[in-house]
């Protein structure tokens, strides 16, 4: 991994000149597993876990490993990717406010099932119906954070 390369490929996809000015310009667009491995803009290779990057003056967007995302620029990816971990492994989990976030700002889930999501994130004992509209948005998260060739 370079961090050099990840800065210098960033420079070139912003308006700014300064590394500091640049990684401002950039906000986290989309995180996605790959199903094969991929490489970052840092030259690492195999990533799995990438998050596509928007630039807010240019509109350009860069795939970025989570990594990098987390330790070079700065972003809450990492958060993200643990709780899409963890209702992976177990689908019944928690979203943490962030994952909760991100998939609304995506429109993968709608403004009632992100408040409702708030609502019974800490609850321990779900009614029968409740579980399963979890089930459902966690289940829904899922297949857009997997992304296939």
């Amino acid at each position: 991994m370079s961090q050099s390369q990840l800065i210098t490929e960033i420079l070139e996809r912003s308006v700014a000149q300064t590394w500091d000015e640049a990684r401002r310009e950039w906000s986290l667009y989309e995180i996605y597993e790959a199903d094969e491995p991929e490489t970052c803009l840092c030259g690492h290779f195999p990533i799995i876990e990438l998050c596509v990057l928007r630039n807010r003056h240019n509109g350009i967007q860069a795939s970025v490993g989570n990594w990098c995302v987390k330790n070079f620029i700065g972003l809450p990816s990492d958060r993200i990717f643990q709780a899409i971990k963890r209702i992976r492994r177990d689908p019944s989990g928690s979203l943490n406010p962030e994952a909760i976030q991100h998939a609304f700002d995506r429109q993968w889930i709608t403004e009632w099932e992100r408040d409702f999501y708030f609502t019974i994130k800490r609850k321990r004992n779900l009614t029968e119906k409740q579980s399963a509209k979890k089930l459902q948005i966690n289940d829904r998260i899922l297949r857009h954070v997997r992304r296939q060739r």
